[in-house]
């Protein structure tokens, strides 16, 4: 029998030209590393890019001018937020501790129910026309270098989170973007500048606001206990703010108290 007609003289490719021929091969072992490894490379860049441009968008040079001039934008609505957060902390005061309601909206005879309920409907939008101002126009508010300014943005993210926790019940419970519809109801245009609606403008807009302003009617004229501590945690809130705003009591210069 001669060598090549037996099997166990048989040839066979060595291991070396078999590994040799897969590596010319498309859709090999190494091939796909170098896909992987190309893949990760690009995700990875991806990744840096969009981590660059946020660090951009916080940290750089537009965005630090605007928390350098936090303090000087909130400087131009001062007077306003502060005379509408004390109006607004004012009937709260009445309402909770000298029992306005009684005595002008539930009262017939006092002769006083629209005008009383009508005026406190309006503090409250008012309130919330400013607040929608000062988001629009003053940013960077709790980055500000400016500690009284970083304490002020606090005081007014608290004072709409106290309108739109459900801890106290539904009575003027009003959530963040019903916050905004009804501040953005409020926002009149005066001389090229923001500002909020008189009281006699708000009675002509009233019926725009029906669908904000009706509950709060309703829980003014049905307090429950609910309703009453939250009123009372908004005025305890609202006394700070204007504590805050008004530190040298030049506009409010007489003793001020909580519900």
């Amino acid at each position: 029998m001669s060598d090549a007609s037996n099997p166990a003289y048989s040839v066979r490719p060595s291991t070396n030209r078999v590994a040799s021929a897969c590596a010319g091969r498309p859709g090999t072992a190494h091939e796909t590393v170098d896909t992987m490894t190309t893949a990760l490379v690009v995700a990875l860049i991806a990744l840096a890019g969009s981590i660059v441009s946020a660090a951009l968008t916080v940290f750089g040079p537009p965005a630090l001018k605007a928390r350098h001039d936090a303090k000087k934008e909130l400087d131009t609505y001062r007077e306003p937020l502060l005379a509408a957060s004390y109006e607004l902390q004012a009937r709260l005061y009445n309402i909770l501790q000298l029992r306005f309601i009684e005595k002008y909206v539930l009262n017939e005879q006092a002769g006083k129910q629209d005008s009383a309920l009508e005026s406190t409907l309006y503090v409250f939008a008012q309130y919330f026309g400013w607040m929608e101002i000062i988001r629009e126009e003053v940013h960077y508010l709790r980055f500000s270098k400016d500690e009284q300014t970083r304490e002020i943005g606090k005081l007014l993210r608290d004072i709409g989170e106290a309108f739109l926790s459900d801890g106290y019940g539904t009575q003027f419970m009003i959530w963040r973007v019903e916050q905004r519809g009804l501040g953005e109801r409020m926002i009149t245009a005066s001389h090229g500048k923001l500002s909020c609606l008189g009281y006699a403008s708000f009675l002509e807009q009233r019926p725009a606001m029906k669908a904000w302003l009706d509950p709060f009617a309703h829980d003014l004229k049905q307090l429950d206990d609910g309703g009453r501590k939250r009123l009372t945690e908004i005025q305890h809130k609202l006394l700070s703010l204007v504590k805050q705003l008004d530190q040298k009591e030049r506009r409010y210069p007489f003793q001020l108290n909580e519900a």
